[in-house]
């Protein structure tokens, strides 16, 4: 059974703490003890100290030699062991998700391999509904809380090899690596469905959304990997033309142009 969240042994480095502070506090011994012998013998060689002084006072230098690099080991580290500050508190989301140019990389190097060996990959692009809407109506500081909501409700959702990122203001990208065509629309309508139920913390009312998901499965086809990015694309403007709050996948027929690409700048915050 694994140990409960917190426990010594489910805490990183505790182990390693508790190894370094048994071989501190053994070296500190050992310290002490010379120390001790060497405070004796100044005691006595320069100061002339009398013998029924001399041990009290080589034994106290000696503790105080050992005490003092021990104790400033446990501060370190009890400092080390504690949690980090509560970005709550803060007013800060909690990071989740890569930065948007490794998850290109990531994406780009899962691409490869799914090419290669023929493991299957998929490319969901999710983005909120109506998103401009919302930020006229309650601020940018509410289309930021939806997508750090959107994000941190996703992530544990995902495997480990999956790659999730933010992309601008109203989108995230998910990479899903070893996903079949069934499974990658499975992960797509998790996320749309978790996205209508969910109510976004934001004062003093909080937030309801919708998404729309554009789902792209490696196929022979996709040549490289902006190919597979046109195509999620395509299926997320589809997607929107339906209305939003809906999944579409790749191949489908744009009845317009493109839109909402992330490469486009129309939904960029004035500087």
């Amino acid at each position: 059974m694994p140990p409960p969240a917190g426990s010594a042994a489910s805490v990183p480095g505790a182990a390693g703490a508790r190894v370094s502070l048994g071989l501190a506090g053994a070296l500190a011994a050992l310290g002490a003890v010379l120390v001790a012998a060497l405070a004796a013998w100044a005691l006595q060689a320069w100061l002339g100290l009398p013998a029924r002084w001399l041990a009290p006072a080589a034994a106290a230098l000696g503790v105080l030699g050992a005490v003092l690099p021990l104790g400033w080991l446990v501060w370190r580290v009890a400092r080390d062991g504690e949690p980090a500050p509560e970005r709550a508190g803060s007013g800060l989301a909690p990071e989740v998700g890569v930065e948007r140019t490794l998850f290109m990389d990531l994406a780009e190097r899962e691409w490869g391999r799914a090419r290669r060996y023929g493991t299957g990959a998929a490319l969901l692009l999710v983005d909120v509904d109506r998103f401009a809407h919302l930020c006229e109506a309650r601020g940018f500081a509410a289309g930021d809380a939806v997508l750090d909501e959107l994000l941190r409700q996703t992530a544990p959702s995902l495997r480990t090899a999956d790659v999730l990122t933010r992309l601008g203001d109203a989108q995230m990208a998910i990479f899903l690596a070893h996903a079949d065509a069934t499974g990658a629309l499975d992960v797509a309508e998790r996320i749309r469905e978790r996205s209508e139920q969910l109510e976004v913390p934001f004062r003093p009312q909080g937030l309801r959304i919708t998404v729309s998901v554009g789902v792209a499965h490696l196929r022979p086809a996709h040549l490289n990997l902006r190919a597979l990015i046109d195509d999620a694309e395509d299926a997320l403007a589809v997607a929107r033309q339906a209305g939003g709050n809906c999944v579409r996948a790749a191949p489908v027929e744009l009845g317009r142009s493109r839109s909402g690409s992330w490469r486009d700048d129309h939904r960029a915050r004035p500087k």
